[in-house]
């Protein structure tokens, strides 16, 4: 049995100091076939950071940009007519470690590979800070109960979904809804998952997360009641 091939999406905003890094490490894994730099609206030279790195890039312009969301859907519309096994998720802060795709690496060399590989950053929540953890477990415990489905980490970034299963899937939520949205509208359809140990990267100065902390949870508890 050939081994399960990716397609890596980016998403991306003014990450230029970060995605080459990110591109780098993920071309030192053979399975990602493919890696695509989703450019949401930046204007500090990510896509061209991102393209010198080895990766493609879409920008999306002033007015097209809405968001991870937003970003995650034209990403994936723009791979579609490719083939491959699975879709790879990651940020474009350099918050997810691309050495980490080892342990995602070694569940698809199992006989019935998951469907869906959801990255977990709980082994490693000391690194997260507090505020940001605490939001996290209060959207990982309402996507929980809401899907019927245990998660340990709802709106870690970084994961994998079998490409059969995200291009069926209808998706309409921007910002850091995404997850969230993928993970309930999956779920539906009852396939098999796994939680995957992921390292997680928060620099201890200069670092602005574009998640807005109470503001970004509160969107995505209500959109998750709508999908």
């Amino acid at each position: 049995m050939d081994f399960p091939s990716a397609i890596a999406i980016i998403p991306a905003h003014n990450e230029s100091s970060a995605i080459a890094d990110v591109v780098a490490g993920l071309r030192a894994w053979q399975f990602v076939k493919r890696i695509l730099v989703v450019d949401d609206n930046s204007d500090d030279g990510t896509a061209a950071s991102a393209v010198g790195a080895g990766a493609e890039a879409l920008q999306l312009g002033e007015g097209q940009g809405g968001g991870k969301g937003q970003a995650m859907r034209e990403g994936l519309t723009f791979v579609k007519g490719d083939a491959c096994d699975y879709y790879l998720f990651m940020d474009g802060d350099g918050q997810h470690d691309p050495a980490s795709l080892g342990n995602f690496a070694e569940l698809l060399k199992s006989v019935s590979p998951p469907d869906i590989l959801l990255g977990s950053r709980a082994q490693c929540r000391h690194l997260i800070p507090k505020a940001r953890w605490l939001t996290n477990v209060l959207g990982t415990w309402a996507l929980s109960k809401i899907a019927g489905v245990a998660m340990e980490d709802s709106q870690c970034g970084f994961r994998m979904i079998r490409k059969e299963i995200m291009d069926s899937l209808q998706l309409t939520g921007d910002g850091f809804t995404f997850e969230m949205e993928v993970a309930l509208k999956a779920a539906h359809r009852h396939r098999r998952w796994a939680h995957v140990p992921v390292k997680a990267i928060y620099p201890k100065e200069g670092y602005s997360s574009h998640f807005r902390g109470a503001t970004d949870t509160w969107l995505i508890a209500w959109h998750s009641l709508r999908c």
